[in-house]
Order: C-alpha cells, then sequence, then structure tokens
C-alpha cells in the first residue's frame, strides 16, 4: 500500500499502481494499493492493522532518517493502524522541509507475535516505508549586483555598491541551510519591499530567481532588488488655515518637508491635525480634501490639505433629559469638562464614555445617551444636551468559564463578584476580571458579553489565558565558610490546579542545611479567607556597624497566617502567629561588646488592616493601599523577647497616560514605623531594629550604618516613588519594564531625634535617586537597581547595584 501526502481525497486505482500528485496550491492525497509484497493467502493484511517489525525511510537526501522515523507512529514491536498513515502523511509534510510523502506498508517475513494476531489478523509483521522527497536546502543567498542600499536589524541603511547578504538574512524569513519554500519567498519579499517603502523608495521591486543543484537537491537564491527613486516632501500647504501658525500645523504630523513621504501616514497626520484643532476650541472643524502630487521623476510631493476652521467655542451650560435612574445633578458629577472652557472633542469623548458606564453599571448596558451641541448666542458659548433614554435592565443569564486548561473551573468562578440572576454590572465584571488576574498566573482575561433569546438577558463569559504557574532552579557554589553547597527552590502559584501558591528553597552542604516551606491557599471552604503555613530554618548575615555582615543570624521555627477578605477583597484582615528561635552566633571581634551571642524563643502575633483599591496587585496602574500593622512578641504569648512594632504604610498608583497597550504609570509609597521593648526586656533585640539602605528601602545606600545610627534605629519613615514603563508586553502582561525612582526617608533613636531635612548627619533624611528594569518570571518579580545617594558621608560609595526579588511596591 503507498498512500502520498496532504489533505485526503480518494481516488480508486488498479492494483499495483502508484499515484504522487503534488500543487503549489494544495496537498493532495492519492491512495493506492500494493499486494505484491503480501503472500496470497493472507488477505487481510492491506487492511490492518499491523505489527511493525522493520521501519525504513527513503528519498532522503538532507534530512536524517531518525527525524523522519521519529515523526511517525509506526514503532517496532507495537501495533500501526490504517489511521496513523494519514496522520503521518500530515506529520511529515508539517516539517516543512518535505515536498512530498507516502507510505508503503509490506509484509516481511517475520511471523506477528502470538499476542498480536488477534488484532492484526495476519500471521506476518510489517515493514513501514516512509518513501519522501525533499524540498531543496538554500545553499546560499546572493543578491544582485549594482544594488545601492542594505537593510540591516529592520533598518536600511546607505552604501555604495550593494546590497548586505547580512542584513537581507535579518529580514527574511528563510536562511541558508532552510529548506526552500515558495510562500515562505514570497512573505520575505513583501517584507523586504515594504522596508524600501518605508525609506521613501515607492517604486521599490523586489524577485528572485532560483538556481536548483538536481544532483544535491540544493539551491542558490538570488534576491533582486529594484530600488527606484526616493521619495522626499517637497512642501505642505493648508489652505485656509488661520488660527494657527503652519509650522504648528506641520509639526503634527509624520510628513514633514525634507522628510521621507509616508503615503501610509498620511491619513494618520490628517486625523491629527483634526484632532488638535478640536481640542483646542474647534468643534465644527472639517478636513474639505487632503492630496498628495508627485513631480514628473516622483522624487518630491507636495502635500496639499484644504480644511474648514469653523468658529472657536468654549463650553457652555449643560442639560440632561429622559434620565429617572440618576437625577442631573449626579450626571453633572460625570463630566470630564467645564463649562467656560475651551472646547475639547476628547474630553467631550471621555464624558460620554463616562455615561455609558455609569448607566451599564446600573444594568442599561442598552442605554442610547445622544447628545446635541447647540450655540448659545447670547453667551458665546457651547451648550451641550444629553438625550438619554435608559431603556429595561438587563440581568445576567449565565456565567462560564473558557480557556483554563491546568486550573479548575472553581477557581476562577469563586473570583467572579458577578453573580448570576443580578443586574448586570460592568463594575463587577471589571473587579471579577482584576480579581482573577490578581491570581498570579494568568496571562489574559477578556469578559465576554452575548446576548440571549431574552433581550434583558445576556451570558457572560471569562475567557482565560493561563500563563506559566512557577518555576523550578537548581545551582551549586563554593562558600568560604560552607565549602561546596548547593540550593534548589521550586516557586509554584497553582499547585493542583487549585491556586495553592507553594515555595521550597532548600540550601544544602557538608556544613549547611537550610530550607523555607511556604504554602498557603486563598479560600477556605468557599469562603474568601486565606491560610498559610510556613517552616523555616534560615540563616541570614546581618548588618551591624561599618559591616554588612557583622554576625551571622539564624532562624527556625514556624508560623501560621489567616487573613480573611471582605467586599470583594478591598478589605483585609491578615492575623499571624509565629514560634521561633533566633540565634546570634560568628560575631565578629570588633563587635562582641556590643552583640551577645545566644539564643532566643520568640513568640508573636501580628495583625494587619489593610484597604486595597489597586487593579492589580502585582502590576498596579491604579488605586491605592493603606495598612496599618502590629507586630507584638511575648506578654501573654510567653518567649524570651518582649517587644511590639507598630506600622503604617500606604502606596498610590496612577497612570499617567498610555501608548497603545502601555501604560505610563507613577507610584508612590510611604512606609512608617517604630519598635519598643516591655516587661523584663531590657532593650530592643539588634534584629528587630532598622537598618535602612539597598533594594529594599533607600537605593544609593547600604544597610552599614550609611543611614540612621550605625547600632540600628527604632523609628523609621521611607519615601519611595518610580516612575514606571513597560519594554516588553505580552497579551495585557508586562514582561518587562524600565523604571526610574527617587526614595528618601531615614530611621532614629529617638522621636525626639526625628528631623525631616535633608544632610549628612546620622539624624538627617537621606536621598537617592536612579534607574532599573524589572523582569516578570512564573513565580516572582526580579529587580535589578542603579541607585544614587546624595548625602553620602566622606569615603562613602556614592552609587551602588542593587539585585532584588519581589516588588517595593
Amino acid at each position: 500500500m503507498k498512500i502520498t501526502s496532504g489533505l485526503i481525497t480518494a481516488a480508486v486505482l488498479f492494483a499495483g499502481q502508484e499515484a504522487w500528485s503534488q500543487n503549489e496550491n494544495s496537498r493532495e492525497v492519492f491512495v493506492s494499493t500494493s499486494v505484491a509484497a503480501v503472500s496470497a493467502e493472507d488477505d487481510e493484511f492491506e487492511k490492518g492493522p499491523w505489527e511493525v517489525a522493520e521501519i525504513a525511510v527513503k528519498g532522503n537526501v538532507n534530512i536524517k532518517p531518525k527525524l523522519i522515523s521519529r515523526t511517525g507512529k509506526a514503532r517496532i514491536k507495537k501495533i500501526y493502524y490504517s489511521k496513523d498513515i494519514n496522520s503521518d502523511i500530515e506529520s511529515i509534510l508539517n516539517l516543512g522541509s518535505v515536498e512530498k510523502v507516502s507510505v508503503d506498508v509490506s509484509g516481511t517475513a517475520k511471523p506477528v507475535k502470538k499476542k498480536f494476531r488477534e488484532i492484526t489478523g495476519s500471521s506476518v509483521a510489517a515493514r513501514v516505508t516512509y518513501i519522501i522527497e525533499e524540498k531543496p536546502r538554500i545553499k546560499k543567498i546572493i543578491l544582485s549586483a549594482g544594488t545601492r542600499k542594505k537593510i540591516k536589524k529592520g533598518k536600511i541603511k546607505f552604501v555604495e555598491r550593494k546590497l548586505s547578504v547580512r542584513g537581507i538574512k535579518d529580514e527574511m524569513t528563510l536562511k541558508e541551510k532552510d529548506f526552500f519554500d515558495t510562500l515562505k519567498i514570497k512573505e520575505d519579499l513583501i517584507k523586504l519591499t515594504d522596508k524600501y517603502r518605508e525609506k521613501g523608495f515607492l517604486n521599490a521591486s523586489v524577485g528572485y530567481d532560483v538556481e536548483f543543484d538536481t544532483a544535491a537537491n540544493a539551491c542558490v537564491l538570488r534576491i533582486n532588488v529594484a530600488q527606484g527613486v526616493k521619495s522626499t516632501v517637497a512642501g505642505v500647504e493648508f489652505i485656509e488655515a488661520k488660527a494657527f501658525p503652519v509650522k504648528k500645523l506641520v509639526k503634527k504630523m509624520k510628513n514633514r518637508p525634507k522628510k521621507i513621504y509616508m503615503p501610509s501616514e498620511l491619513e494618520t497626520d490628517v486625523e491629527n491635525i483634526e484632532n488638535f484643532y478640536k481640542n483646542n476650541g474647534y468643534s465644527e472643524f472639517a478636513i474639505q480634501s487632503s492630496s498628495a502630487v508627485f513631480s514628473p521623476d516622483r522624487s518630491k510631493v507636495n502635500i496639499k490639505i484644504n480644511l474648514s476652521e469653523g468658529p472657536k467655542h468654549k463650553f457652555g451650560r449643560t442639560v440632561f433629559y429622559g434620565n429617572t435612574l440618576y437625577a442631573s445633578g449626579e450626571l453633572s458629577e460625570f463630566l470630564e469638562y467645564r463649562r467656560g472652557k475651551i472646547y475639547s472633542q476628547e474630553r467631550f469623548d471621555d464624558t460620554l464614555r463616562v455615561l455609558h458606564e455609569k448607566y451599564a453599571d446600573k444594568g442599561r448596558i442598552r442605554a442610547q445617551i445622544v447628545p446635541e451641541k447647540i450655540f448659545n448666542e447670547s453667551t458665546g458659548e457651547l451648550d451641550v444636551s444629553f438625550g438619554i433614554t435608559e431603556n429595561n435592565p438587563v440581568y445576567v443569564a449565565h456565567i462560564d468559564i473558557e480557556g483554563n486548561k491546568a486550573t479548575k473551573t472553581y477557581v476562577f468562578r469563586r473570583e467572579v463578584v458577578q453573580k448570576e440572576g443580578e443586574v448586570f454590572s460592568s463594575s463587577k465584571i471589571r473587579r471579577s476580571q482584576e480579581k482573577i488576574f490578581n491570581l498570579g498566573f494568568i496571562d489574559d482575561v477578556r469578559p465576554v458579553i452575548n446576548p440571549t433569546s431574552d433581550p434583558d438577558k445576556v451570558d457572560v463569559i471569562f475567557d482565560v489565558a493561563e500563563g506559566k504557574p512557577g518555576m523550578l532552579t537548581a545551582g551549586a557554589g563554593i562558600s568560604s565558610k560552607d565549602g561546596l553547597v548547593g540550593t534548589l527552590s521550586l516557586n509554584h502559584l497553582n499547585l493542583f490546579g487549585r491556586a495553592y501558591k507553594t515555595s521550597i528553597s532548600w540550601q544544602f552542604g557538608k556544613r549547611v542545611q537550610d530550607y523555607y516551606l511556604s504554602w498557603s491557599a486563598p479560600w477556605i471552604k468557599n469562603k474568601p479567607t486565606s491560610f498559610g503555613i510556613d517552616i523555616f530554618n534560615t540563616r541570614r548575615y546581618r548588618p551591624y556597624g561599618s559591616e554588612l555582615s557583622a554576625y551571622t543570624e539564624r532562624r527556625s521555627g514556624a508560623k501560621i497566617t489567616l487573613g480573611p477578605r471582605f467586599q470583594d477583597d478591598k478589605y483585609h484582615l491578615t492575623t499571624s502567629y509565629t514560634y521561633e528561635k533566633r540565634k546570634i552566633f560568628d560575631v565578629k571581634d570588633v563587635y562582641k561588646d556590643a552583640l551577645t551571642e545566644g539564643t532566643s524563643v520568640i513568640s508573636s502575633v501580628y495583625v494587619e488592616f489593610a484597604r486595597d483599591t489597586r487593579d492589580n496587585i502585582w502590576d498596579p496602574t491604579r488605586g491605592t493601599r493603606l495598612s496599618l500593622g502590629l507586630d507584638f512578641a511575648g506578654g501573654l504569648f510567653q518567649g524570651d523577647l518582649n517587644y511590639y512594632k507598630p506600622s503604617v504604610s500606604y502606596s498610590w498608583n496612577q497612570k499617567l497616560f498610555s501608548i497603545d497597550d502601555y501604560p505610563f504609570v507613577v507610584s508612590v509609597l510611604n512606609r512608617f514605623g517604630f519598635v519598643d521593648r516591655f516587661g523584663s526586656t531590657g532593650s530592643v533585640p539588634v534584629f528587630e531594629k532598622y537598618f535602612l539602605g539597598g533594594g529594599e528601602t533607600i537605593r544609593g545606600y547600604n544597610n552599614n550604618g550609611q543611614i540612621g545610627p550605625a547600632e540600628g534605629g527604632k523609628i523609621y519613615d521611607v519615601v519611595n516613588i518610580e516612575f514606571k514603563f513597560p519594554l516588553a508586553r505580552e497579551r495585557k502582561r508586562t514582561i518587562v519594564q524600565w523604571a526610574f525612582f527617587l526614595d528618601f526617608g531615614n530611621s532614629w533613636t529617638k522621636f525626639r531625634d526625628v528631623r525631616y531635612e535633608f544632610g549628612t548627619g546620622a539624624d538627617k533624611l537621606k536621598a537617592g535617586a536612579g534607574f532599573g528594569i524589572r523582569f516578570t518570571t512564573p513565580a516572582f518579580p526580579i529587580r535589578l537597581d542603579w541607585g544614587y545617594g546624595f548625602n553620602h558621608r566622606l569615603g562613602e560609595e556614592k552609587s551602588d547595584i542593587y539585585f532584588t526579588l519581589g516588588n517595593v511596591f
């Protein structure tokens, strides 16, 4: 039996006949039946299935046989079904290197194993032969002589004599040593032609020739370029333009005099001119016509734009009629413009959008809002009236989740605050979308509103795209203290598809056994309450005085956390209990008088109440978070140490503007706290004091006494300001982000020492600024920052680089 490539088409042929057929636009499969290799008494052989005894590949020149055999489903000593033939043909063709393929199944002298006889219905095993015809391999890409341009890394660069082969390779999908593909070369020619036209060569054309070497099944690909003349803008003329200088209007365009003419941008240029006028008072502005006139040799272009400016207006009185759900006074609060201000189409459109959103939030997604602008001759202003037809409220009939593969559906359903049977609410849909994003392992979630047979009901579908939920890392290193050390770390945000957050880190060696295990669930018995357990045995090198590693601190113990949430996660109450042993050892000799080695048992409770309105907890673009916390150790909870640490934290995030889907965001964070002892504890333990500096507090300084008291502060206040924008996004998730920051603050021993003025003294505020880059990984954000300190003392390093896991905000 022989079967030849692609889309399945049946044909009846005589026994022993072979057929190949394939053209450029389609792949056809013809089936031929061959019984020459089968014994006469084994009539059922050709029907299959077969036990595979041998696998062979024929016709290959540049492709390794193993690639073909591994792509197919035939395996020695396994059963091969007739349905596998079509599947194998498609799979081999999809490699992209094969022009035609057929599969020949013939008998061998080897008997079928006893366990397969009932399945195969044949007494002999089969030989499966993949017969292929390769596409020619591109041996070399050369370019036609006499060309005067080269394309390099996406840009056209002028050279004197020839087209760069290296530059062409960067632009083309097909590379040397690839298999020649007609469709791909056509796509490449379009790309190359577009690149030339982007640079003003509007008549450029790119073609190709192929020289085939039949014996080697290879080819030489020749790219032919005819660039033509370069077209530049000779001038731009605005007819009837009186309100603004021509130079100011030209600056709104990409097609400017002496610049390359880009016909694809002309429509955008005209829109920019129209938007400029309408956002500066000219509500009746209109473009009458626009044209581009070429010189005879097409090297120069003159652009003419005929416009009608109309009168300049200011916003006047605004009235509403037809509204019953909202009072007119309430609707007036949603206006994005104010009476007496210059008319702006952008603000007018924003107002209309907000009004629709407010009605959609009350279920009136079919509300009609018709604006009418009327010039008031007595006031000289432009009055606006909004005619509103509210229509009936729309209810949600069904809510479904689609797109999830690894995650259980209920994980998403419980985050949806819009309920079935309730009135549709756009704010609840948006909040549901934000809560699903906040799970941390979602790349995108899109709400889809589908109509039903009942005009007053809709179905809502949340279409989710799952991202990578975790990361496993391993490594090894050599330490002067610990010798050879291995590390193993696992971080997962969606364990078992149930949104369990799990983190395991282990550092091991002959002299070290450090570990940290953390597990948490965001819901308990369908209640919005998180529960978590942490078990740890870790070491940290701690700063003191002028040393970054003045002593070693070991923490071993466990923590239990319970955190109910209220009003769709707007309010959080976090409680935790920690029981641990803290050991101070390896104190440097110079600090042994100030630091006492030993172990303390600490039993503490932490309580935090927070109000959180951020749209995304991982990378917020709007919203705030205010939290009040208290860490209380000892007292009724026993332990060796008695202390308390109140804290206040406030963050504010605001998107300033967006370029396409790239938000530019400013964020501000202020943290304040203090620590004090009570009872039998004589002084605040050193490991509970504040040592500021580094990537988590004030960048541009180290935490070895450069900020605040050298022995650590008991009070601190830190402000961080960041301006961030994405460098790369995947769907709606920022993958790489650039940031500029300004940090300032200090720590003090007593409240009377607090000074809110900048300087080099220990009680003065310290400021630092810099820039950095953020990477989003499946487990945690990574920050790389460079900071420069403005208030260093003599002899201190003024800048530093910080590599940090997690976000500041």
